[in-house]
């Protein structure tokens, strides 16, 4: 149980930041105004994506885009909790601390997309003048929960006696 519980206070803390840096990017940087951060790496930025990575499907009406985006994201999460529950006791740290850092990113998107019809993302990604992405710490926390489950699978397995 205590995993359980050390598990959804992580998800909340994680999903408090995201909010809470969501939350002041808005309130603090008009959108599209850039700052860098790391001078030819990373700006601050504020920056409504209505889609997914790389904006996909943000130009679809928000009458659809945002039912089928919030429908698919609901259905997802259900579905990793539903196998994490399942799965549990098989899993080891990597997979764990990968479930919660996605789940936590999945829950902070969410709840952009539920309550603003958009994702708000803030750290602009780039090479000198070259750009890549523009994304947030729910994206960043999806992306390394997905380390972990890669490290879970392919890393190294403890020797057998």
């Amino acid at each position: 149980m205590k995993t359980w519980v050390a598990a959804c206070v992580a998800i909340a803390a994680l999903v408090a930041f995201d909010q809470g840096a969501k939350a002041w990017v808005r309130a603090a940087i008009p959108p599209n105004e850039f700052t860098a951060l790391i001078p030819g790496l990373i700006d601050l930025t504020h920056v409504e994506n209505p889609g997914v990575s790389f904006s996909f499907l943000g130009t679809v009406a928000a009458q659809v885009r945002i039912p089928v985006l919030v429908g698919v994201t609901v259905l997802t999460i259900a579905v990793l909790l539903f196998y994490w529950v399942r799965k549990r006791s098989a899993m080891d740290g990597w997979m764990h601390a990968g479930m919660v850092m996605v789940l936590a990113g999945a829950v902070g998107n969410l709840i952009d997309r539920f309550v603003h019809g958009t994702v708000t993302d803030y750290l602009h990604f780039r090479v000198g003048s070259h750009s890549f992405f523009v994304n947030n710490a729910a994206d960043i926390f999806i992306s390394l929960g997905v380390v972990a489950f890669a490290i879970s699978v392919y890393g190294p397995r403890p020797a057998e006696d």
